[in-house]
């Protein structure tokens, strides 16, 4: 279904109109002068690579609008000859990149690779798209997300607790301090943070958790890995605030045979859940769980 969005700027104010059901909504926001619209858009990225390039500056920061009311900001910056680096790191976009571009001398895009970040695309400018070999590139694949969303429930303590995560796939890649190295928090799963609800008091690896909607984060290292209980809720995954942190509990890791190419998330046993479980690649890490 199409949508249209428009938003207009004047000096530091942003207009944005956007549909919502059979109604128009309008929302006005406080935004910097030279803030840009954004979606991750290679029309978008290609005007705003030709202001930084008008810049004369290896290095400039920008602001763009991430939607009615939330601001992101980032940078671009040179890498040599015609190649640009795009990254946002602050705001509600943090995380997303960094996208490597090439424009050539009349400002047109050539190619990007997002390559090493979250968003695993590589782009190439044509002069017509072979509608015929796409066709059949596509005949046998699914569309959607590649990061499928699903939910873990099981009945702990007489109540119903629930884990919201979304289900990455191997896809041929080393995992665990490789794609996701040792020694940063990894979001537990893909896209939005991954939800943890409980309507009763629990205890998770010795700690003790009340009854509340919490995200999970995970810290793997060479020598031990953690689950980290988080008290920020809503976010997506690549915003992580190390001062909402509820606790940090040690996992226990094993090593697996053989490889699992989805992610998963489980209570287990499944009749009379004493461990959530999580597996990925050959790698199985767990923490005790119980009703306080």
């Amino acid at each position: 279904m199409e949508t249209k969005v428009s938003v207009e700027f004047s000096g530091d104010t942003a207009v944005m109109l956007y549909p919502r059901g059979d109604s128009t909504m309008t929302s006005k926001s406080a935004v910097p002068r030279g803030t840009f619209p954004f979606l991750l858009a290679y029309g978008l990225m290609e005007h705003m690579g030709r202001w930084a390039r008008a810049t004369g500056k290896d290095s400039v920061r920008f602001t763009v609008l991430a939607s009615a009311n939330e601001t992101s900001s980032g940078y671009i910056r040179k890498r040599g000859g015609d190649t640009l680096v795009f990254m946002l790191d602050e705001g509600q976009l943090a995380g997303e990149g960094p996208f490597t571009f090439r424009l050539d001398r009349q400002g047109h895009l050539t190619s990007l690779t997002g390559k090493g970040s979250t968003l695993q695309i590589e782009v190439q400018r044509v002069a017509s798209v072979p509608m015929a070999q796409a066709t059949q590139s596509f005949a046998n694949r699914p569309l959607g997300s590649l990061s499928p969303r699903d939910t873990a429930r099981a009945t702990v303590g007489g109540a119903e607790v629930s884990i919201d995560y979304s289900r990455p796939s191997r896809r041929g890649r080393d995992i665990f301090g490789a794609l996701e190295p040792f020694n940063k928090v990894w979001r537990t799963g893909a896209n939005a943070a991954t939800q943890f609800t409980t309507p009763v008091d629990l205890v998770i690896a010795g700690a003790a958790v009340p009854a509340g909607k919490y995200t999970l984060w995970t810290l793997p290292t060479a020598t031990g890995w953690k689950l980290i209980i988080n008290k920020q809720t809503g976010q997506w995954g690549t915003e992580y605030h190390a001062e909402q942190d509820l606790v940090r509990v040690d996992a226990k890791v094993e090593t697996l045979a053989a490889p699992v190419e989805q992610f998963t998330i489980a209570f287990e046993p499944a009749a009379a859940p004493t461990a959530i479980t999580f597996t990925w690649d050959k790698t199985r890490y767990s923490v005790p769980v119980a009703k306080k």
